[in-house]
Protein backbone atom coordinates (compact mmCIF):
# COMPACT_ATOMS: atom_id res chain seq x y z
CA UNK A 1 0.00 0.00 0.00
CA UNK A 2 1.43 3.37 -0.96
CA UNK A 3 0.96 6.65 0.82
CA UNK A 4 -1.82 8.94 -0.32
CA UNK A 5 -0.64 12.01 -2.26
CA UNK A 6 -2.73 14.12 0.09
CA UNK A 7 -1.02 12.66 3.14
CA UNK A 8 2.40 12.50 1.57
CA UNK A 9 2.25 16.18 0.66
CA UNK A 10 1.51 17.25 4.24
CA UNK A 11 4.02 19.77 5.63
CA UNK A 12 7.08 18.16 7.16
CA UNK A 13 8.41 21.17 9.05
CA UNK A 14 6.86 24.14 10.70
CA UNK A 15 7.11 27.41 8.80
CA UNK A 16 9.67 29.83 10.27
CA UNK A 17 7.49 32.73 9.13
CA UNK A 18 4.41 31.59 11.03
CA UNK A 19 3.82 33.66 14.14
CA UNK A 20 0.37 32.31 14.97
CA UNK A 21 0.05 29.80 17.82
CA UNK A 22 -0.28 26.15 16.94
CA UNK A 23 -3.42 25.37 18.94
CA UNK A 24 -5.91 27.54 16.95
CA UNK A 25 -4.78 25.76 13.78
CA UNK A 26 -5.19 22.28 15.23
CA UNK A 27 -8.76 21.80 14.01
CA UNK A 28 -8.05 22.81 10.38
CA UNK A 29 -5.06 20.44 10.37
CA UNK A 30 -7.20 17.67 11.84
CA UNK A 31 -9.90 18.19 9.22
CA UNK A 32 -7.39 18.31 6.37
CA UNK A 33 -5.66 15.10 7.44
CA UNK A 34 -9.01 13.42 8.08
CA UNK A 35 -10.18 14.34 4.57
CA UNK A 36 -7.05 12.73 3.13
CA UNK A 37 -7.64 9.64 5.26
CA UNK A 38 -11.22 9.46 4.02
CA UNK A 39 -9.94 9.43 0.44
CA UNK A 40 -7.73 6.46 1.29
CA UNK A 41 -10.66 4.63 2.85
CA UNK A 42 -12.81 5.20 -0.22
CA UNK A 43 -10.11 3.69 -2.43
CA UNK A 44 -9.87 0.54 -0.33
CA UNK A 45 -12.99 -1.20 -1.64
CA UNK A 46 -12.60 -4.38 0.38
CA UNK A 47 -12.18 -2.55 3.67
CA UNK A 48 -15.00 -0.14 2.88
CA UNK A 49 -17.28 -2.91 1.62
CA UNK A 50 -16.83 -4.94 4.80
CA UNK A 51 -17.53 -1.89 6.96
CA UNK A 52 -20.78 -1.22 5.07
CA UNK A 53 -22.18 -4.63 4.17
CA UNK A 54 -21.51 -6.47 7.44
CA UNK A 55 -23.53 -4.09 9.68
CA UNK A 56 -26.46 -4.18 7.25
CA UNK A 57 -26.43 -7.99 7.23
CA UNK A 58 -26.35 -8.40 11.03
CA UNK A 59 -30.08 -7.85 11.73
CA UNK A 60 -30.90 -10.73 9.38
CA UNK A 61 -28.72 -13.11 11.42
CA UNK A 62 -30.81 -12.35 14.52
CA UNK A 63 -34.15 -12.58 12.72
CA UNK A 64 -34.87 -16.20 13.83
CA UNK A 65 -34.58 -15.15 17.48
CA UNK A 66 -37.21 -12.44 17.02
CA UNK A 67 -39.48 -14.77 15.06
CA UNK A 68 -39.38 -17.29 17.91
CA UNK A 69 -40.83 -14.75 20.33
CA UNK A 70 -37.70 -13.75 22.27
CA UNK A 71 -38.26 -11.63 25.37
CA UNK A 72 -37.37 -7.96 25.56
CA UNK A 73 -34.30 -8.70 27.67
CA UNK A 74 -33.09 -11.28 25.16
CA UNK A 75 -33.61 -8.90 22.26
CA UNK A 76 -31.79 -6.11 24.10
CA UNK A 77 -28.83 -8.41 24.70
CA UNK A 78 -28.84 -9.34 21.03
CA UNK A 79 -28.87 -5.67 20.06
CA UNK A 80 -25.90 -5.03 22.32
CA UNK A 81 -23.98 -7.86 20.69
CA UNK A 82 -24.97 -6.64 17.23
CA UNK A 83 -23.71 -3.13 17.87
CA UNK A 84 -20.46 -4.40 19.39
CA UNK A 85 -19.83 -6.39 16.19
CA UNK A 86 -20.48 -3.25 14.14
CA UNK A 87 -17.98 -1.27 16.22
CA UNK A 88 -15.40 -4.06 16.11
CA UNK A 89 -15.30 -4.20 12.33
CA UNK A 90 -16.02 -0.57 11.43
CA UNK A 91 -13.83 1.03 14.10
CA UNK A 92 -11.41 -1.43 15.70
CA UNK A 93 -10.31 -3.64 12.81
CA UNK A 94 -10.60 -0.82 10.28
CA UNK A 95 -8.34 1.44 12.35
CA UNK A 96 -5.89 -1.32 13.21
CA UNK A 97 -5.33 -1.94 9.49
CA UNK A 98 -5.11 1.78 8.75
CA UNK A 99 -2.57 2.57 11.48
CA UNK A 100 -0.35 -0.35 10.52
CA UNK A 101 -0.54 0.55 6.82
CA UNK A 102 0.31 4.22 7.45
CA UNK A 103 3.23 3.20 9.64
CA UNK A 104 4.54 0.80 7.00
CA UNK A 105 4.38 3.56 4.38
CA UNK A 106 6.19 5.95 6.78
CA UNK A 107 3.21 8.31 6.59
CA UNK A 108 2.88 8.54 10.37
CA UNK A 109 6.58 9.29 10.72
CA UNK A 110 6.44 12.03 8.07
CA UNK A 111 3.34 13.66 9.53
CA UNK A 112 4.88 13.61 12.98
CA UNK A 113 7.75 15.83 11.79
CA UNK A 114 5.27 18.52 10.70
CA UNK A 115 3.24 21.01 12.68
CA UNK A 116 0.48 18.56 13.62
CA UNK A 117 0.72 17.11 17.11
CA UNK A 118 0.88 13.38 17.74
CA UNK A 119 -2.71 13.41 18.96
CA UNK A 120 -3.87 15.27 15.85
CA UNK A 121 -2.19 12.77 13.53
CA UNK A 122 -3.72 9.77 15.28
CA UNK A 123 -7.14 11.40 15.67
CA UNK A 124 -7.23 12.33 11.97
CA UNK A 125 -6.80 8.68 11.01
CA UNK A 126 -9.60 7.68 13.37
CA UNK A 127 -12.10 10.36 12.30
CA UNK A 128 -13.40 8.72 9.07
CA UNK A 129 -13.88 5.37 10.81
CA UNK A 130 -15.80 7.00 13.67
CA UNK A 131 -18.02 8.91 11.23
CA UNK A 132 -18.64 5.76 9.21
CA UNK A 133 -19.51 3.89 12.42
CA UNK A 134 -22.09 6.55 13.30
CA UNK A 135 -23.70 6.25 9.87
CA UNK A 136 -23.76 2.45 9.95
CA UNK A 137 -25.23 2.36 13.46
CA UNK A 138 -28.07 4.63 12.32
CA UNK A 139 -28.70 2.48 9.24
CA UNK A 140 -28.48 -0.77 11.20
CA UNK A 141 -30.91 0.59 13.78
CA UNK A 142 -33.33 1.74 11.09
CA UNK A 143 -33.20 -1.73 9.54
CA UNK A 144 -33.43 -3.68 12.81
CA UNK A 145 -36.52 -1.92 14.18
CA UNK A 146 -38.97 -3.10 11.48
CA UNK A 147 -37.16 -6.35 10.72
CA UNK A 148 -36.99 -7.55 14.34
CA UNK A 149 -40.26 -5.83 15.31
CA UNK A 150 -38.53 -3.72 17.97
CA UNK A 151 -40.00 -0.80 19.88
CA UNK A 152 -38.39 2.61 19.52
CA UNK A 153 -35.56 3.27 22.02
CA UNK A 154 -36.87 4.56 25.35
CA UNK A 155 -33.76 6.59 26.14
CA UNK A 156 -32.01 7.51 22.87
CA UNK A 157 -29.43 9.69 24.65
CA UNK A 158 -28.28 6.73 26.76
CA UNK A 159 -28.01 4.65 23.61
CA UNK A 160 -25.94 7.34 21.88
CA UNK A 161 -23.73 7.74 24.95
CA UNK A 162 -22.99 4.03 25.21
CA UNK A 163 -22.23 3.55 21.53
CA UNK A 164 -20.25 6.78 21.28
CA UNK A 165 -18.04 6.00 24.25
CA UNK A 166 -17.68 2.43 23.01
CA UNK A 167 -16.44 3.65 19.64
CA UNK A 168 -13.95 6.03 21.25
CA UNK A 169 -12.68 3.28 23.56
CA UNK A 170 -11.80 1.13 20.55
CA UNK A 171 -9.46 3.77 19.08
CA UNK A 172 -6.67 3.37 21.68
CA UNK A 173 -7.29 -0.39 21.65
CA UNK A 174 -6.58 -0.41 17.91
CA UNK A 175 -3.40 1.61 18.52
CA UNK A 176 -2.23 -0.74 21.26
CA UNK A 177 -2.83 -3.74 18.99
CA UNK A 178 -0.94 -1.97 16.20
CA UNK A 179 2.15 -2.06 18.42
CA UNK A 180 2.34 -5.85 18.06
CA UNK A 181 1.25 -5.94 14.41
CA UNK A 182 4.00 -5.96 11.79
CA UNK A 183 1.94 -5.91 8.60
CA UNK A 184 -1.63 -5.28 7.49
CA UNK A 185 -1.96 -8.99 6.69
CA UNK A 186 -0.92 -10.01 10.21
CA UNK A 187 -3.67 -7.80 11.67
CA UNK A 188 -6.05 -10.68 10.95
CA UNK A 189 -4.15 -12.67 13.60
CA UNK A 190 -3.21 -10.01 16.16
CA UNK A 191 -6.78 -8.69 16.32
CA UNK A 192 -8.29 -12.09 17.22
CA UNK A 193 -7.56 -12.08 21.00
CA UNK A 194 -9.07 -8.63 21.53
CA UNK A 195 -12.08 -9.41 19.35
CA UNK A 196 -12.66 -12.69 21.21
CA UNK A 197 -12.52 -10.97 24.61
CA UNK A 198 -14.83 -8.18 23.45
CA UNK A 199 -17.33 -10.66 22.03
CA UNK A 200 -17.34 -12.52 25.36
CA UNK A 201 -18.00 -9.24 27.15
CA UNK A 202 -20.85 -8.49 24.77
CA UNK A 203 -22.48 -11.83 25.52
CA UNK A 204 -22.03 -13.11 22.00
CA UNK A 205 -20.05 -16.26 22.82
CA UNK A 206 -20.58 -17.43 26.41
CA UNK A 207 -24.00 -17.41 28.09
CA UNK A 208 -23.35 -15.49 31.31
CA UNK A 209 -26.10 -17.32 33.22
CA UNK A 210 -24.20 -20.61 32.82
CA UNK A 211 -20.93 -19.25 34.23
CA UNK A 212 -19.80 -19.24 37.87
CA UNK A 213 -20.60 -16.05 39.78
CA UNK A 214 -16.97 -14.90 39.89
CA UNK A 215 -16.62 -15.32 36.11
CA UNK A 216 -19.89 -13.50 35.44
CA UNK A 217 -18.77 -10.58 37.63
CA UNK A 218 -15.39 -10.47 35.90
CA UNK A 219 -17.03 -10.29 32.47
CA UNK A 220 -18.98 -7.19 33.50
CA UNK A 221 -15.69 -5.28 33.65
CA UNK A 222 -14.60 -6.17 30.13
CA UNK A 223 -14.59 -3.14 27.76
CA UNK A 224 -17.56 -4.32 25.70
CA UNK A 225 -19.85 -5.30 28.59
CA UNK A 226 -20.83 -1.68 29.39
CA UNK A 227 -21.78 -1.14 25.74
CA UNK A 228 -24.29 -3.99 25.96
CA UNK A 229 -25.59 -2.73 29.31
CA UNK A 230 -26.11 0.80 28.01
CA UNK A 231 -27.80 -0.47 24.84
CA UNK A 232 -30.15 -2.52 27.03
CA UNK A 233 -30.85 0.45 29.29
CA UNK A 234 -31.23 2.92 26.44
CA UNK A 235 -33.43 0.74 24.26
CA UNK A 236 -35.74 -1.02 26.71
CA UNK A 237 -34.96 0.66 30.04
CA UNK A 238 -34.01 -2.61 31.74
CA UNK A 239 -30.97 -4.10 33.43
CA UNK A 240 -29.22 -7.42 32.79
CA UNK A 241 -31.89 -9.28 34.79
CA UNK A 242 -34.72 -7.76 32.78
CA UNK A 243 -35.89 -5.51 35.63
CA UNK A 244 -37.21 -2.08 34.68
CA UNK A 245 -34.80 0.70 35.62
CA UNK A 246 -35.94 4.21 36.49
CA UNK A 247 -34.97 7.13 38.69
CA UNK A 248 -31.92 6.76 40.91
CA UNK A 249 -31.37 3.12 39.96
CA UNK A 250 -31.13 4.02 36.27
CA UNK A 251 -28.73 6.87 37.01
CA UNK A 252 -26.51 4.61 39.13
CA UNK A 253 -26.40 1.99 36.39
CA UNK A 254 -25.64 4.66 33.81
CA UNK A 255 -22.85 6.17 35.92
CA UNK A 256 -21.25 2.81 36.66
CA UNK A 257 -21.20 1.59 33.06
CA UNK A 258 -20.01 4.96 31.77
CA UNK A 259 -17.21 4.93 34.33
CA UNK A 260 -16.00 1.52 33.14
CA UNK A 261 -15.88 2.71 29.52
CA UNK A 262 -14.07 5.92 30.44
CA UNK A 263 -11.56 4.01 32.57
CA UNK A 264 -10.69 1.64 29.70
CA UNK A 265 -10.39 4.60 27.31
CA UNK A 266 -8.06 6.45 29.69
CA UNK A 267 -5.87 3.40 30.29
CA UNK A 268 -5.59 2.79 26.55
CA UNK A 269 -4.76 6.44 25.85
CA UNK A 270 -2.00 6.44 28.48
CA UNK A 271 -0.45 3.29 27.02
CA UNK A 272 -0.56 4.78 23.52
CA UNK A 273 0.99 8.04 24.72
CA UNK A 274 3.96 6.27 26.26
CA UNK A 275 4.51 3.25 24.03
CA UNK A 276 3.05 3.73 20.54
CA UNK A 277 5.44 2.73 17.74
CA UNK A 278 5.66 5.38 15.02
CA UNK A 279 8.15 3.53 12.82
CA UNK A 280 7.76 0.14 11.09
CA UNK A 281 8.52 -2.87 13.23
CA UNK A 282 11.76 -4.60 12.39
Amino acid sequence: MTASPALASAPLTSSPHSASPVRPRRIPRLLGLAAAELSLLRRNRMQLGTAILLPLALPFFFLPLAQNGASGAALASVLGTMFVIVLLFVVYYNLLSSYVARRQDLVLKRLRTGEASDATVLAATATPALLLAAVMIVLTTALAIPLLDLPLPQNPLVLVLGLGLGALMLVPLALVTANITRTVESAQITSLPAMLVLMIGAGGILPVELLPDWAARLITFLPSAPITELVRLGWLGIDADGAAMAGADAWMLLAGQTGILLAWTLVGALIVREHFRWEPRG
